[in-house]
């Protein structure tokens, strides 16, 4: 399993068309900075963001991820931010820095218009000596570390009001730019994201938030989320999601060779106070290594406001 697994790992950085290449979260409902730029002082509020993955957990080599972030407004219209990546499988790590620009327009009493935009690079680094081999003499594999720095940039439009959102962003802009004729090092891949979401008003004490995540790179399976979120008292969330392949774009880049890898996530989140949030995602695989489950936890720190400036839609996205 181990020889298997470091194989795959290297396949996936060995070319650009194998496989969706960017961290998936689950929890990205709760901080969308990671997948759109235009979401940056959305909040109204400083705050930092700590977040935990952990793909397959108990497999030698699974995918882990930890990202922290922070954003917030320095003015009415204007929101910043930065985020911080470190993300590794098997034999292959990658850690990156965005910093994040969003411009808000104000277009009527209930919705605001946000344009987003990111820049910022990446280190990737392939470490040849993790690699287990059925044949340790084979030439075309080396147990050398392979390194590579590339500059990248994201943009996004994020539409918004107290209980509505929608937003597109696209990831790797710089794709075609920085590439490498060395198949050990990763060319990423041009990526979309389409998000909404809504949130309905069930009594007093209950409100329910459905939304889903659209993902594609026209290389692999479109990436389909789809959540469903009850919230008690403002302050405790409970749902699941549920997150499936899709072959809607048949380019003639597509990989037909690659299956959908459907998963099932049961999530948990609660607002301890206006400076705290803390939450809980488990994930079960419905395909492949369904035998291992994946984790993910997030922790939220706000700022104190002013009276004046409290918080609008911490509670709900």
């Amino acid at each position: 399993m181990k020889t298997k697994l470091y194989i795959f790992a290297l396949l996936i950085v060995a070319s650009s068309s194998f496989a969706q290449q960017n961290a998936q979260y689950s929890q990205y409902i709760f901080n969308q900075m990671v997948i759109n730029p235009a979401y940056v002082g959305n909040k109204e509020s400083w705050n930092i963001n700590a977040m935990y993955s952990s793909q397959w957990t108990g497999l030698t080599g699974a995918p882990s991820t930890q990202t922290i972030s922070a954003d917030g407004e320095i003015s009415e219209k204007i929101g910043i931010g930065f985020h911080l990546v470190n993300d590794q499988i098997g034999a292959q790590s990658q850690q990156g820095l965005f910093g994040s620009y969003a411009y808000k327009i104000k277009l009527n009493e209930k919705f605001k218009l946000a344009l987003g935009i990111a820049v910022g690079a990446s280190y990737f680094t392939l470490d040849g000596s993790k690699l287990t081999m059925e044949n340790p003499d084979d030439p075309a594999i080396s147990n050398r570390t392979e390194t590579q720095l590339k500059f990248d940039s994201k943009s996004g439009i994020f539409l918004s009001s107290d209980r509505f959102y929608a937003g597109f962003s696209v990831s790797d802009l710089l794709s075609d730019v920085f590439k490498s004729n060395d198949l050990l090092v990763p060319n990423q891949a041009r990526h979309y994201y389409l998000t909404s979401g809504y949130v309905v008003n069930l009594n007093k004490s209950f409100k329910f938030k459905p939304s889903f995540l659209i993902k594609e790179d026209f290389k692999a399976p479109t990436n389909i989320d789809v959540n469903a979120f009850f919230l008690y008292n403002d302050k405790f969330w409970l749902g699941a999601s549920y997150r499936t392949g899709a072959k809607i774009f048949n380019t003639n880049k597509l990989d037909n060779s690659l299956k959908y890898k459907d998963a099932l996530t049961f999530m948990a989140d609660i607002t301890i106070s206006e400076k705290f949030r803390i939450g809980y995602a488990y994930s079960h695989s419905l395909s492949a290594f369904n035998e291992f489950p994946g984790h993910e936890i997030s922790v939220s720190y706000y700022f104190p406001q002013k009276p004046e400036k409290r918080m609008k839609y911490l509670k709900y996205f």
